[in-house]
Order: C-alpha cells, then sequence, then structure tokens
C-alpha cells in the first residue's frame, strides 16, 4: 500500500495488546508467531516507517512479556523485539527501554531468569544492538545507559551457561571495538574482575572468549592503575594451557595491545611476553599465525623509532656462527626486546619455580628473549648466569635441554670478550656440574677463543674441585669440555712449546677424571669420551696412547695427594690411585714414583683401601711384559725393575702375619707373583730364588686362594739347587692331599714339572744331589700312582702327564716304583697298563 493508514494500525496494535494481556499461555505465544512471520516477511515499501509505527505501540507492551511466568510467551517476545530492532533504526527511548528491561532480567543480583535459552536470548538482544548501533554510527547513545549495560554484562559472564558466557565476551568485545576510552573506563575494572572469573574455565572456547574480551577491554583501561598489572597476572598462566588455540589467542591479545594500546610503551616488557612465548610454542599453528602479526609489530616500532633504529641497522650485522635453521628476527622485532631487558630477572626467576611447566616456560620465553636481543643483553649475563647453570641440571630431561639451548644460544650472541669474564669467574667461585654445564655448551658454541682463554680453562679444570670430582656428570662435561679444548686449539695463536704444556694439562684432567670414572663403576659415565679425549691427544701429539701415558703419566701421579691418612677405599684419593693403575698399568717411565705412592697407601691407609690397591696392582701385573718397554742403552735393564717392584711391593706381603687383612693382602701379594710369572716367565726368573723360602707356607696357607696361586707359580721356578727345591717340592706334594679339586690337580701337574740345577766342586757331591732328587722322584711316584686310583678324571689326567715326564727322566726309579705299587694295588690291571703306557719306547738318560 503506499500510504499508511493509521487507523487500520491503532485498530491492529489495540487488537494486538489485548491479546498479549491475555491470561491464555497459547493464545499469547500464537500471537508472538503471527506478528514475528509478519515482520519477518513484511516488503512494503515504506514498511521501515510501518514496523516503527506498529513498534511505537507494541513495546511497552512487548517489554512486559519479558517478565510473562511462561517461558514459551517470553521467548516469543525477545525474538519479535530483536526482529524489530534489526530492521528498525536505532533510536535513544528504544535503546533506553529495552537496556532497562533487560537489566531487571539479567543485571540483578540474583538470577530472575530461570530459562538458560532465554538469558542467551537476553544477552544476544543486547550484543544486536550495540552491533547496529555501532553500525549506524550511533554508538554514543550507550554513553547514558553504560551503567545498564555493564550490569547486564557482568551477570552474563558469571552465568553458569558456557554459551551465555561466550555471548557475553562477543558483546563486550563489539563494545570495546566503538566505545569511547573516557565513557567506558569506569566500568572497565568491573568488567575485567568478571573475565577472570572465565580464565579457569574448564571449556575451552570459554577461555578463548575471556582471553579476547580482555583484550579488547584492555585498550580502555586506566594505564596507571593496579588493574593492569592485575590483568598481566591473571593472563598469563593461559600461555602454559594445555589447548594450544588459548594460548594463541593470549599471542593475539599481546599483538593487539603492542599495536593499539595507548601506553604501550611503559608496558612493553609485561606484553613482550605474552607474544614471545608463542613464537616457541609446540603448536606449529601457534607459530605460524603469530610470527606474521609479531613482524607488523616490529614493522610498527620501527616506524616509530626510524631515526634511532635504522643507524643501528647498518651496524648490527649477524654473528659468523649464527645458529641453523633459526631466523634472525628483524631490527623492529630485536629493538622492541632490546629495549625490555630489565624483565630478565622475572623470567630467570621462574626457572626455579617447583612447577616442571612453569621452568620450561621460563626457559623458552628466555631462549626468544636471548635470539632478539643479542649482543645487547651481555651485560644481563652475569645476573642470569647462576639461574641458567641451575637450570642445566634440571631433573627432568626436557627442561635441561631446553636450558643447554639458551646456553648455546648465549654461547653465540653475546659478546665473547664481555661474558667470559663472568664465566671464569663462576667456574672459580662454584665448583658444580651445573656451572660447568652451563660454561661448556656457551664456550664450545663461541666462535673465539685464545691460547690463554684455553690454558686458563686448563689450569682450573685440574684443581682439585673439578678433576678430582667423584659425580659421574659431572666428570661427564669435563671430559666434553676438554674435547671442545682440543678443538678450538687447533684455531689458536701458540708456539709449539704452549701447546705441548696445554697438551699435557688436558691429558692431567682427562686421565684423573677417567680414572676416578673407572673406579665409581658408574653407569651414568661414558668411558667412551674420556677414551676419544686421550686418543685426540696422542693424535695431535703424534704417538701412541702407550707412548702418550709414558711421558705425563708421571705429572697426573704427583696430583694423588693426602695418601698418609687413614682413608678408606672409597676416599677420594684411593679411588684416584686405583683408576690410574688400571687404565695405565704398570710402564718403566713411572713405576718408582708408583711404587712410594703404593707403600705410602700400605703404611697408612686402612685395609680395604689397601686390599682395592693391591688387587688392581695384581691385574695390571698380568700385562708386565706388554706395558714395561725394553729398556734403553744408558738404562737398568728390565729385571732390576722387576726385582725392585718385588722387593718393595710383592716380598714384604709373603711372609706368615695373623689377622684377616693379612690374610688377604698375602693373598694379593701370591696372586701378583703369579701374575708376574704368567707375563714375565723368563724375567721374574731373577726373584724366584729369594722368594722360594716363602713358598712352603704359602703352599699350606688357610685361604684358598692363596695356595691357588701359589700353586700356578711353583711350575716357574727354574734354575734352583737341589737344596732350594726340595721344600718346595713336597709342599707341593702335600697339595695332593689339599680339600679343592683345583689345585690338587695343579699340584699333580707342578709335581712332574720341578727340575733342580746339579752343581758342584766334585763329582761325588753332584752324584749325592742325584741321589738326593732321585729320593724325592721316588717320593712323588708313589704318591702319583696312589693318587692315579683315584675316581676323578681331572686327578688321573693330571698325574699321568706328571708320571710320563718322570718315567722319561728317570725309568729305573719308575719301573721300581711301579713294581711296588703293583704289590699293594688293589687295581692290578689298571697300573699294569699305565705302566706299559708309560714305558714303552723309553730310554733310559
Amino acid at each position: 500500500m503506499s500510504t499508511i493508514n493509521h487507523e487500520e494500525i491503532e485498530e491492529n496494535t489495540k487488537k494486538t495488546c489485548k491479546d498479549l494481556e491475555s491470561t491464555d499461555r497459547v493464545h499469547k505465544t500464537m500471537t508472538l508467531k503471527h506478528m514475528l512471520v509478519w515482520v519477518e516477511n513484511n516488503s512494503y515499501d515504506n514498511s521501515t516507517e510501518l514496523l516503527a509505527q506498529y513498534f511505537d505501540r507494541l513495546y511497552l507492551h512487548l517489554l512486559k512479556c519479558y517478565h510473562d511466568r511462561f517461558e514459551s510467551v517470553r521467548d516469543g517476545a525477545v525474538r519479535l523485539v530483536d526482529a524489530y530492532l534489526d530492521r528498525l533504526p536505532p533510536m535513544d527511548f528504544n535503546l533506553l527501554n529495552v537496556v532497562s528491561t533487560l537489566t531487571e532480567r539479567m543485571g540483578q543480583a540474583e538470577t530472575v531468569e530461570p530459562s538458560e535459552e532465554i538469558r542467551y536470548l537476553y544477552i544476544g538482544q543486547l550484543h544486536l544492538m550495540v552491533r547496529k548501533y555501532a553500525k549506524m554510527g550511533n554508538v554514543g547513545v550507550f554513553r547514558e545507559c553504560y551503567h545498564l549495560v555493564v550490569k547486564v554484562l557482568i551477570k552474563a559472564l558469571k552465568d553458569d551457561y558456557p554459551v551465555v558466557q561466550r555471548e557475553a565476551c562477543s558483546t563486550l568485545v563489539a563494545l570495546c571495538r566503538v566505545a569511547e576510552t573516557t565513557e567506558i573506563r569506569p566500568f572497565t575494572e568491573q568488567l575485567a574482575v568478571a573475565l577472570y572469573g572465565m580464565l579457569n574455565h574448564k571449556h575451552a572456547p570459554a577461555r578463548i572468549s575471556a582471553v579476547e574480551a580482555l583484550g579488547r577491554l584492555s585498550l580502555h583501561m586506566d594505564a596507571s592503575a593496579e588493574s593492569m598489572r592485575r590483568l598481566f597476572g591473571e593472563v598469563s598462566p593461559l600461555l602454559m594451557d594445555r589447548m594450544p588455540l588459548v594460548r594463541r589467542e593470549v599471542g593475539i591479545m599481546g599483538v593487539l595491545m603492542l599495536m593499539d594500546l595507548l601506553d604501550r610503551y611503559s608496558f612493553f616488557e609485561r606484553i613482550l611476553p605474552l607474544v614471545l612465548c608463542c613464537l616457541k610454542d609446540d603448536s606449529p599453528d601457534v607459530r605460524n599465525h603469530i610470527h606474521p602479526l609479531w613482524v607488523k609489530c616490529g614493522k610498527q616500532y620501527y616506524e616509530e623509532n626510524e631515526a634511532e633504529l635504522s643507524q643501528q641497522e647498518i651496524c648490527d650485522l649477524p654473528v659468523d656462527n649464527y645458529p641453523k635453521n633459526v631466523k634472525r628476527p628483524t631490527i623492529g622485532c630485536r629493538g622492541l626486546v632490546q629495549r625490555s631487558l630489565r624483565l630478565l630477572t622475572l623470567i630467570t626467576r621462574e626457572t626455579t619455580d617447583w612447577k616442571d611447566n612453569v621452568r620450561l616456560h621460563s626457559l623458552k620465553l628466555l631462549y626468544q628473549f636471548v635470539v632478539h636481543a643479542e649482543a645487547a643483553m651481555t651485560a644481563k649475563f652475569y645476573e642470569i648466569y647462576p639461574d641458567v647453570s641451575h637450570a642445566c641440571c634440571d631433573s627432568v630431561a626436557e627442561v635441561s635441554a631446553e636450558a643447554a639451548k639458551v646456553a648455546d644460544l648465549m654461547g653465540r650472541l653475546l659478546c665473547y670478550d664481555a661474558w667470559i669474564e663472568h664465566g671464569f669467574d663462576g667456574l672459580q667461585r662454584n665448583a658444580r656440574e651445573s656451572y660447568m654445564k652451563c660454561f661448556y655448551y656457551m664456550f664450545t658454541a663461541s666462535n673465539s677463543a685464545c691460547f690463554e682463554h684455553l690454558m686458563r680453562l686448563c689450569k682450573l679444570l685440574r684443581a682439585t674441585e673439578y678433576s678430582h670430582t667423584l659425580k659421574p656428570g659431572f666428570q661427564l662435561y669435563i671430559l666434553k669440555l676438554l674435547d671442545t679444548i682440543l678443538n678450538k686449539s687447533l684455531e689458536a695463536t701458540a708456539t709449539e712449546e704452549e701447546l705441548d704444556e696445554l697438551y699435557m694439562t688436558v691429558y692431567i684432567v682427562g686421565i684423573k677424571v677417567v680414572a676416578l670414572g673407572y673406579s665409581l663403576n658408574s653407569d651414568n659415565a661414558d668411558p667412551n669420551v674420556g677414551q676419544m679425549v686421550l686418543e685426540r691427544i696422542a693424535q695431535l701429539q703424534k704417538v701412541t696412547l702407550a707412548q702418550l701415558h709414558e711421558r705425563y703419566f708421571e705429572m697426573a701421579l704427583r696430583d694423588v695427594e693426602n695418601l698418609d691418612a687413614v682413608l678408606e677405599d672409597n676416599a677420594e684419593p684411593i679411588l684416584l690411585l686405583d683408576g690410574l693403575i688400571n687404565i695405565c698399568h704398570l710402564r718403566r717411565s713411572y713405576l718408582k714414583r708408583l711404587i712410594e705412592r703404593v707403600k705410602i697407601v700400605f703404611e697408612n691407609c686402612s685395609a680395604n683401601a689397601q686390599i682395592r690397591i693391591f688387587s688392581s696392582l695384581s691385574m695390571a701385573a698380568l700385562l708386565w711384559s706388554s706395558t714395561l718397554t725394553p729398556p734403553h742403552d744408558d738404562a737398568p735393564d728390565e729385571p732390576t725393575m722387576m726385582k725392585i717392584f718385588v722387593t718393595e711391593i710383592v716380598e714384604p706381603y709373603l711372609t706368615w702375619k695373623a689377622g684377616a687383612s693379612s690374610e688377604s693382602m698375602r693373598s694379593l701379594a701370591m696372586a701378583t707373583l703369579c701374575a708376574l710369572a704368567q707375563s714375565a716367565p723368563e724375567d721374574v726368573l731373577e726373584v724366584l730364588p729369594s722368594l722360594v723360602k716363602h713358598m712352603p707356607s704359602l703352599l699350606e696357607d688357610r685361604n684358598s686362594n692363596t695356595r691357588n696361586y701359589a700353586i700356578k707359580t711353583v711350575r716357574y721356578f727354574r734354575g734352583l739347587s737341589v737344596e732350594e727345591l726340595k721344600p718346595l717340592a713336597y709342599a707341593t706334594m702335600q697339595r695332593l692331599d689339599d680339600p679343592s679339586a683345583g689345585i690338587r690337580s695343579m699340584a699333580a701337574l707342578a709335581v712332574g714339572s720341578l727340575s733342580p740345577i746339579f752343581k758342584g766342586d766334585s763329582d761325588e757331591e753332584i752324584q749325592h744331589q742325584h741321589e738326593v732328587w732321585e729320593a724325592v722322584v721316588k717320593r712323588a711316584m708313589d704318591l702319583m700312582l696312589l693318587y692315579h686310583e683315584s675316581p676323578e678324571k681331572n686327578i688321573k689326567i693330571a698325574v699321568e702327564q706328571s708320571l710320563e715326564k718322570m718315567a722319561i727322566d728317570y725309568p729305573e726309579a719308575w719301573t721300581e716304583r711301579c713294581q711296588r705299587a703293583m704289590a699293594m694295588s688293589h687295581q692290578k690291571d689298571e697300573l699294569n697298563e699305565l705302566y706299559e703306557k708309560l714305558s714303552i719306547n723309553k730310554v733310559a738318560p
């Protein structure tokens, strides 16, 4: 219709109002639905004016339906008002009335509206008006009802229905986009407090909506008030939220504040963590979304400070060893961070937090600060050095690995000449694994190192606090640092003599650490690292590893101190000496000094310590022939070295003494002598004659180990006279009756191996010696023939081998003893068979 019929409108509205005042729920509901359909489908040219006239006459009745006791009526009324508001231009009068009604339903302390769905429609209607009035450029009409709107929003933000809360956040975001700061600022504190309650919501979408709303609200907050400080404190924990989208929203909030916050320069230190943490986030989606926004922030900062930053950009070139796979931030982004270095202390403080995720989060943030600040944060190194060092030894592997990345990056980007002194100072004051690990990562990653620093570091590591440590982890990083020193020595400017001194010091530190690691026998230590360091030194010195030990080991041995105390076997000096003996064994160049150290231990230390050292010596003695190189022309001959060793170390403990510890030392002394005989059977002949007097008592020792080593050594006694060998022979025969089957078998073999030297001034004297020894042989044959009847196969085999040898040397005695034995034997057939077997083709000497 071309004109509006006011009479018809008046008549229709009266009827509608009457219908809305009905007590029949169904009737009112149907009336509201019909009106909603009519409003939505009205397509007249002058429909806006028509709708306005209808709304002017009906809105009070519609708003009254907001209080209706029937939910369907309230629902229909809200939806109908939404339809009118959506199609009508904004009017102050309508706005105030609708907002006032919403406040009555949603802005009270108690919950007036019981229906969650209706509350959602209420807050959606408020959102609609904000969008509508903002679009029309007439948002200023809200200034008179801000206090009512805020009441509705706060109630909605605290609603139990998450969808209502999220819609309230969206409404607040829309309002903040168009509101004047001076008008909305008085209400920001109340709104922020309500939003803080949503930050811990169990639904991630609710947390995301709350962060988004806080970001927009922060642009209107009073920058000088305590509210901003609380805002950062409430939002920051969400950087560790389990949902990536929540963390991303926090980053977006930080970007928004960096770009649009009026007083943002005063808050860079608090805003930057919100963005930088997202640049190191575990989720690629978060990183990829925030990075381009961060670049925009840097670009804006550059444009605002172009005069200063353009000059810095000219001389600000990347370091030569800039980390691979890391894209250098723009000059603007770096400038943003470099002006906020005061925050470093707060960040590193959190690296000691009791929560694992907080420590990891703070280290990731610190990494981003180092990437952006580069050499500008060198002055802050001494402040953060202790905390980064502590983090390098964190019990959580992921945290310690992140700390190692930070230390590596600092070594690359910080000014070497400035931080190296603080690094050395930290090592000197704190001989701990934490400082060592941090220094190792930084020093290894740096591209500068002069010879003086390398030598200074070596001397520091040689100190007792470092090279004598008993902590496997500490030992590992000392060895790694030694490897780094060797790498950097290849590029250092130094003379050959200086390099020799450096390599000697590296060897001393390395061999001591390896020795202690060997003695501790820890699963956490990696022996390959120490072996590699020693081999590299030998390669650089162009010698073999054995020659390297010959050259430098005595210097390391001098560092084994304080042995003249009552030390237990787990004391550091004992462990060090024990490890050195096992690693380097016995060598000509340092044997005398080693003997001196061992004698001090034997004189002063506990029985367990003595036993430990003696045990290692016995093992090292097995390698005597390979580790003691042939003497030079002007050096004493090798047997003399053995004589010194046996006289000083072994022989004093071969004599019998009472006590369990003396028994153990006697056993080890015999084991050492046995090892020497096995390793150098010819050289040992020089010392054995002087020791034969001890053998009878050793062969009868109560300790089976002592008897075992003694019987093994018997067959190495050669070149003795009849008088010297006779006691040993009878003592050996007695071992045929030993409780140990193994000793009995070895005794049977040893008897046949004994052979004296016959010498004298006359033939009669020599003949007498032959007769005496033949009597010994006959006694031995009698015993052998007796034990041949033993049921033990090993004994019978050993007996046959010895009898065969004696039958060859003494055929007549063999025949005589066999005939004598047959007369008394119960196994004549077996004995006859043995006689025939050992007598065929035997010719008397």
